[in-house]
């Protein structure tokens, strides 16, 4: 009788634990875990992400590879133009240096001629025919520097950067850039000369400078 009784608080207690267990968490609100994604559709998604990722970074890296391969042709390209600009410059400047420094030559040769002639024709220690020859020779160089002159405005005018004239013992030589330089221009400049100095055609030279 004693075991009988032992056996029923037993059982009274398992039903009595197992409804408080029961209502416990009942009451509690604790609901299970809901599992959304299961480790394959992780992976999946991952993978996905990963690809979209890439997809971009490639699209990124490939249109910064066009900017930079457009950015070093626009380089080159102005480069190869600053550099045909500069040569050209250079020509220019190699060109105007030339006609500049040929005609202070000529300058500083006419400006000793001169003072030469002007001492001769101002000496009382000269001869009068001394002194009258010096005259002519200064008057007839006065009329070629003005020639030369004329010549030279003129010949610009006809398209050519620059020119030198001169003019030497009823002789004159014309020195021009080549660029331009053809028989009818040399004809052109060979009337402009007879023209401003009354030399002759066959007295007249025409030479390009290929500076």
């Amino acid at each position: 009788m004693t075991f009988g009784k032992r056996q029923l608080l037993v059982g009274a207690l398992v039903v009595a634990l197992g409804a408080a267990v029961y209502l416990n968490w009942q009451f509690s609100g604790v609901k299970p875990t809901e599992v959304t994604d299961t480790p394959e559709t992780s992976a999946s998604k991952q993978l996905g992400q990963t690809i979209y990722v890439n997809t971009e970074v490639s699209g990124e890296t490939s249109g910064t590879k066009d900017k930079d391969a457009d950015s070093k042709k626009s380089a080159n390209d102005a480069k190869s133009k600053e550099a045909i600009e500069t040569a050209a410059l250079n020509a220019d400047t190699d060109t105007n240096d030339y006609f500049s420094s040929e005609r202070k030559k000529r300058t500083l040769s006419h400006d000793e001629a001169i003072k030469s002639l002007q001492d001769i024709a101002c000496s009382d220690e000269n001869s009068s025919a001394a002194r009258k020859e010096a005259a002519q020779a200064l008057e007839k160089l006065s009329a070629a520097i003005k020639a030369e002159s004329g010549i030279e405005a003129e010949v610009r005018t006809k398209g050519f950067k620059d020119c030198i004239a001169l003019i030497n013992n009823d002789t004159c030589t014309v020195i021009v850039p080549s660029s331009g330089l053809n028989d009818a221009t040399a004809i052109t400049i060979k009337d402009i000369v007879n023209r401003q100095s009354g030399i002759g055609f066959d007295r007249i030279t025409v030479t390009p400078y290929n500076g």
